[in-house]
């Protein structure tokens, strides 16, 4: 083998390539090309090693004006720009494009990304990640309001497909979006002072409010209140499945922040704080369905160790099961029932207290 290196000529007939070296053996000659200059001195380098030819091939010295390291770094980014197909979203104008449109495409597969390791994630971006996506929010102005809302849009979609997803996460969200819906939270005195106000008239001082100065588009508004209702009802689902989306209190909290979570969706606003009542009848109600949900399932177990035979054959008349082989089911569904019990005791306390 005979190696060269260097920057040719374009070949007429040849397409693409910016930088090229020749590889010779037996007199036959091969081009190869490449669009970064390092790539080729890297190629170049792989084949002598790889052919121990005696002569170590060395770029040519330009002979041509210098040229400064910035306009450099320039041509770098754009050769890999074109090399990856980008060059034509990087040279058009900014307001041509929609940025909310193309940040809810790159957070979901950013998402998806990193949901292919679900237990580990639970839906946490990577730090590396959430610097990419505050840097495209803040380059071309997408609201905050509207990146968690999206984000929680996503979030939602892959908790009711049964993937496991941080409620913190939702919360944290959540609260970010009806502070701007709703207004932040003021003091009801907010210009007077405090012990003023408690020697004048000690009930004066009301818990603190919403201030109503929502920031929110319209749009924004209503994508706000469809979420809130498509969380309430996802809540009250894992409440009432808690066995089966928290398996042995797993993960750990999870179960106490979807309850948090729950009381901070019947909330009526940011700084009304909702009725212990009304909260402890939603998850009264949760719990008796769950209590249905569990009986169901316990029977259905005891019924398939059971002889399923001679229980259908019981219902059509065919055959008189013996009095001994119900109370033996009996009883096996009685095991059940209270390993259930035992169960909830130990992993979900946190849904009776």
């Amino acid at each position: 083998f005979h190696m060269s290196a260097g920057k040719t000529k374009k070949i007429a007939d040849l397409e693409g390539g910016k930088f090229f070296f020749n590889t010779v053996r037996e007199g036959d000659s091969v081009l190869f090309a490449t669009e970064d200059e390092s790539d080729a001195h890297n190629w170049v380098m792989a084949f002598y090693r790889a052919t121990g030819q005696a002569h170590k091939p060395t770029p040519p010295v330009s002979t041509g004006k210098s040229i400064s390291p910035a306009a450099k770094a320039q041509g770098a980014d754009a050769d890999r720009a074109r090399k990856h197909g980008m060059e034509e979203y990087i040279a058009a104008e900014p307001i041509t494009y929609d940025h909310d449109k193309h940040f809810s495409y790159l957070q979901a597969k950013a998402l998806d990304w990193r949901l292919l390791d679900p237990f580990a994630s639970l839906g946490w971006f990577t730090p590396g990640q959430i610097f990419v996506l505050d840097e495209y929010c803040a380059r071309y102005g997408v609201r905050g309001c509207f990146r968690h809302l999206k984000y929680m849009t996503d979030l939602l979609d892959r908790s009711e497909k049964n993937i496991l997803i941080d409620p913190n996460l939702i919360h944290f969200s959540y609260a970010f979006c009806a502070s701007h819906v709703h207004g932040n939270s003021v003091p009801s005195n907010p210009m007077g002072d405090i012990s003023q106000a408690l020697v004048s008239n000690p009930q004066s001082l009301e818990p603190n409010r919403s201030d109503g100065v929502g920031t929110v588009t319209q749009e924004e508004k209503e994508t706000f209140n469809e979420i809130k209702e498509r969380l309430r009802v996802l809540l009250e689902h894992q409440i009432t499945n808690f066995r089966f989306c928290f398996p042995f209190g797993r993960p750990e909290g999870a179960l106490k922040a979807t309850l948090s979570l729950l009381e901070r969706v019947l909330m009526k606003d940011i700084a009304t704080p909702v009725p212990q009542a009304e909260v402890r009848g939603v998850i009264k109600t949760c719990l008796e369905n769950a209590a249905l949900v569990n009986y169901e399932r316990l029977s259905e177990e005891a019924r398939i160790e059971a002889d399923l035979n001679s229980n259908q054959e019981e219902l059509i008349g065919e055959i008189i099961i013996p009095p001994s082989k119900k109370l033996e089911d009996l009883i096996r569904l009685t095991e059940h029932c209270v390993d259930l019990l035992r169960q909830n005791e130990e992993f979900y306390a946190e849904l009776w207290y």
